[in-house]
């Protein structure tokens, strides 16, 4: 129904894309994070962990995590055609995007003019850009399967703001005389940290957003391109057909907990071919059953073939 060679063609760039960029970020954030152990050892003379105060190395490792998670995504994708990421991982991929995202502006805005050599030097130009914008690029050019909420966005301000609190935790409260963390980011020397403290968390707020918006639109642009794709005199039982070919494709590859009826494909689909809605959903929900049995069937078990439509 849809043109063949551009939905493989469409996948394999996915699965080409994600393996490329979660490889890279792999390596890139890796040797970032053991750079800034081995600077804050070696050149300050304190113990290497102490580096994971910084926000940096918070969201170039869950940066590192997120790419790492997808490539063996990618790699069935590339075999199978069909690249696909479970919920969590694609949740935490927009929770690393969002965290990286953040430090990047945050760096090029306010550090960079502070001290440069800080916001670029050495290692920091690797931590600091490169990884950010390989998942920029990987998160805007494979995340197109899930429209993000609200709910998601607040989920990927997760990261900044325990962040947030731990900093005024250990800088403001406890302090660095008493224990705590050293002011790392001068937050007692350029503002009062009540008023610091809410303005990075709207800085990060409307950093979401935007990343928020930004993937939605991607979103509907290639469902608005691939729609258009369709041919416009496929008989009803051709659609019948592929509606049940979707429904037991995710039910052979998504996750059984969280398994969603895209009713509002199923209703332009019915409204393009002039089609009852309930029929397409019938037949898309008796695909899913198949494939979960699929998923889970003994030597014994054999799909019933009466279901599938003619």
């Amino acid at each position: 129904m849809i043109k063949k060679d551009y939905v493989t063609n469409f996948m394999k760039r996915r699965s080409i894309i994600a393996l490329c960029a979660g490889v890279l970020t792999v390596i890139l954030a890796f040797y970032g994070m053991i750079a800034g152990v081995n600077k804050t050892n070696v050149v300050l003379g304190k113990d290497g962990f102490l580096s994971f105060i910084y926000f940096t190395m918070i969201a170039n490792t869950l940066a590192m995590l997120s790419a790492a998670f997808t490539i063996p995504f990618a790699v069935e994708g590339m075999r199978k055609k069909r690249f696909t990421l479970p919920r969590w991982i694609a949740l935490m991929h927009y929770s690393a995007t969002v965290s990286v995202t953040i430090m990047m502006l945050c760096v090029i805005c306010f550090i960079s003019w502070v001290s440069p050599d800080d916001a670029f030097g050495g290692a920091n130009i690797v931590t600091h850009i490169f990884c950010p914008v390989l998942i920029l690029i990987s998160f805007f050019q494979i995340e197109n399967e899930y429209t993000y909420t609200m709910k998601n966005q607040s989920l990927g301000m997760i990261p900044l703001c325990l962040y947030i609190i731990a900093y005024f935790i250990e800088v403001i409260l406890i302090g660095e005389a008493n224990g705590g963390w050293p002011d790392i980011y001068r937050v007692k020397e350029l503002l009062p940290y009540w008023l610091a403290i809410p303005m990075l968390f709207l800085f990060g707020l409307c950093v979401s957003f935007l990343i928020r918006i930004i993937s939605n639109r991607l979103t509907n642009i290639r469902r608005a391109k691939m729609f258009a794709l369709l041919k416009d005199d496929a008989k009803a039982e051709e659609i019948f057909k592929e509606a049940y070919s979707i429904g037991v494709m995710i039910g052979l590859k998504g996750e059984k907990n969280n398994i969603r009826i895209p009713y509002d494909i199923l209703e332009y689909f019915a409204e393009k071919y002039r089609l009852n809605v309930d029929d397409l959903t019938k037949f898309f929900v008796d695909g899913i059953i198949d494939g979960l049995k699929d998923r889970n069937k003994d030597n014994n078990y054999e799909r019933d073939k009466s279901r599938e439509p003619q």
